[in-house]
């Protein structure tokens, strides 16, 4: 008998499961039951992320129940007082993402631990701040961040309001594991041990956000905003309005919507989810546009050049604001950092170093990004700046993961800034470009779903392993090739392949951590503009004749 069939009937057999859910298992058609049951949900990048269903590779509340189980036992046996400090938990607009956190606040309640949970759908990086400013011992939040409407998930935090690193989560996982069946979660179906976090916390939040300020806002930048359906509308809109910014929002896609209908997969990464606020910016001769994804941790950014409107890259956001952060100090104190991941461009640490600023480099998410600013922290350094490629920018000390809220108000002051001086984010990008090299970058995700897509990324990631890159015709000078499920950071590893060439240029291969992709990072540095692009398309073409037979 199969895996997945064996997992299948024993959820039949489980007690915690109710007669209605299994009705709907036994209705399923074999090839449901094995797309449901042919994998686990794990840990990734970002937590756990899956379509939601029923089956151990969907999520749904028999798994969030008993995640949060193993979650509890772990925060009780490694916290002393875990049971009175509590937890924090928030949601998002997603189908079912309230559902789900009562069902967790349930197994909580039923363990003991106190319940801090915010009263409607809150941000990503306002969980963060509850946990830091309530002092509890976690929290989560009920998210898939920017994945298509049929995906939610579930990230983890510890007591610093840091997602749990790989160390903890494989603590944790060993705790969820020693759940034989659902029956066995501790449940309270009235909750009673929960507590309401009103808008007093934001309040705070919004106020410290402000104080990241720089430079006064310059009121007649046009600002077009979207919060993709998602929950960084009224925070966002709250500081443009206390600092009188002059917005316009896309109204459709600012009233809360799990189907995300005119984003389709609402990721501010991506063009296709940027159509209608690049409508709206036409429409008012907007300066920049901006769009936070749903749980508003990631922020977009695009400017207006010469009447059209250019899509700023999380590299080179990141460039422009380290660029302006450090521009303001007077007084840099020697042990002064930005944090940064191994896949982000090498522009914004070369910026950093140009004002005697060292780069942390660890591998991607903010679960390793936020372990590393604590760890300076701690020792009594200074962090000025953590970012990643993918959009996703921390510019205070006040929580420990992404924040696309703050990042969206400094965007726009810098653009603001800029402008006063007749310049847009463009013409600040150029400049830096010729004081630092023409750093460009293009990444690829290479999607193939189900069992079959799983298989074939391990197929490229060992085939690139066992035949190295083959030849790369003259194209670049290859230095040396960095496997990083060999070489460790902090004692852990990731599936990633690096090539360094002579010239300062680099290529990352990994699968996602949290979507059935591969994913190629090409980051090049040239001469000029037009050499780096030259760079950029012979990669990829070696790249797709070197795979092709896997796509």
């Amino acid at each position: 008998m199969d895996k997945w069939s064996i997992k299948y009937q024993k959820w039949l057999e489980d007690k915690g499961i109710t007669k209605e859910d299994k009705e709907i298992l036994k209705g399923m058609s074999l090839e449901e039951i094995k797309d449901n049951f042919y994998k686990d949900l794990e840990f990734g990048t970002a937590g756990i992320r899956g379509i939601r269903g029923l089956g151990t590779g969907r999520i749904n509340k028999y798994l969030i129940r008993s995640v949060t189980q193993g979650y509890c036992d772990y925060l009780i046996e490694k916290i002393t007082d875990a049971k009175g400090m509590g937890v924090a938990i928030a949601y998002d607009t997603r189908h079912m993402s309230k559902e789900f956190a009562y069902e967790a606040a349930k197994v909580f309640s039923g363990n003991g631990i106190k319940v801090y949970m915010y009263d409607r759908i809150r941000s990503t990086p306002e969980l963060s701040f509850a946990i830091r400013a309530l002092k509890t011992a976690g929290g989560l939040v009920l998210t898939a961040s920017h994945n298509p409407p049929e995906y939610n998930g579930y990230k983890v935090y510890n007591q610093h309001g840091c997602q749990l690193s790989t160390q903890e989560t494989n603590q944790m996982t060993k705790k969820v594991k020693m759940i034989t069946n659902f029956a066995a979660v501790k449940l309270d179906e009235n909750i009673k041990n929960i507590e309401f976090i009103k808008d007093q916390l934001e309040d705070i939040y919004v106020e410290k956000v402000k104080k990241l300020s720089i430079n006064k806002f310059n009121k007649d930048l046009k600002i077009v905003y979207t919060p993709l359906f998602g929950v960084g509308l009224k925070p966002v809109k709250r500081i443009f309005d206390d600092i009188g910014a002059k917005y316009f929002l896309v109204e459709e896609q600012s009233h809360p919507n799990g189907d995300f209908p005119t984003a389709k997969k609402p990721n501010p990464e991506e063009l296709e989810a940027l159509q209608r606020v690049i409508e709206e910016g036409h429409k008012v001769g907007g300066d920049i546009l901006l769009a936070t994804d749903p749980d508003a941790d990631r922020l977009g950014v695009m400017a207006l050049v010469n009447g059209e409107y250019v899509y700023l890259t999380g590299n080179q956001v990141g460039a422009l604001l380290i660029d302006y952060i450090l521009n303001s100090k007077m007084d840099l104190k020697k042990d002064s950092f930005m944090i940064t991941s191994i896949v982000t461009s090498d522009f914004g640490a070369k910026i950093a170093s140009s004002y005697g600023v060292k780069t942390i480099r660890t591998f991607t998410g903010f679960k390793n990004l936020g372990k590393k600013m604590d760890e300076v922290l701690e020792r009594g350094g200074t962090v000025h700046f953590v970012y990643e490629e993918s959009i996703g920018y921390l510019s205070e000390d006040f929580i420990r993961d992404k924040d696309g809220i703050s990042a969206c108000f400094l965007i726009a002051e810098l653009a603001g800034y800029l402008k006063l001086q007749g310049k847009t984010l463009i013409d600040k990008l150029e400049s830096l470009y010729k004081v630092h090299g023409y750093y460009q970058e293009k990444q690829i995700s290479y999607v193939i779903p189900g069992i079959e897509g799983i298989l074939k990324i391990k197929g490229i990631m060992k085939d690139l392993r066992d035949d190295g890159p083959g030849d790369f015709e003259g194209i670049l000078n290859l230095d040396r090739i960095d496997d990083y499920l060999d070489i460790k950071i902090d004692g852990e590893n990731t599936n990633l392949l690096y090539y360094k060439f002579d010239d300062g240029s680099w290529i990352g291969v990994r699968p996602s951590g949290t979507e059935p992709k591969l994913k190629l990072y090409i980051n090049v540095v040239g001469s000029s503009k037009g050499d780096a692009t030259s760079k950029i398309d012979a990669i990829e073409s070696w790249f797709k004749k070197r795979v092709n037979n896997w796509l």
